[in-house]
């Protein structure tokens, strides 16, 4: 799993880039976004965890979304960062342990 963190345009592009060339590898991708840019990312397992603007719905629907993951048998994970702000700083908290502090800025 990677945590993809900068600009929301900056962020779609880069992980479809980076999607893009891990299918081409022939490797299962997941893309865990938010409600908002869930449909940024056709032909991927996409899995939103709620609105951008609702961190205690990020929070509430984190792990259900990557056990989910789990149950698609995906090879890797691209996840859009939220906002630090709020409940947003467990969510990221937890987010980044998943990841194994993989973040990548833009």
């Amino acid at each position: 799993m990677a945590i993809i963190r900068g600009d929301e345009a900056k962020v779609r592009v880069k992980i479809l880039e980076l999607a893009s060339k891990d299918r081409d590898r022939g490797l299962k991708v997941g893309i865990l976004t938010v409600d908002e840019d869930k449909d940024s990312y056709p032909g991927y397992s996409v899995i939103s965890i709620g609105s951008r603007r609702d961190s205690a719905e990020a929070a509430h629907n984190l792990f259900n979304a990557l056990r989910e993951f789990d149950k698609l048998a995906v090879d890797t994970i691209y996840a859009e960062a939220i906002s630090e702000e709020y409940m947003g700083l467990a969510v990221m908290n937890r987010m980044k342990k998943a990841a194994g502090f993989n973040i990548i800025e833009v």
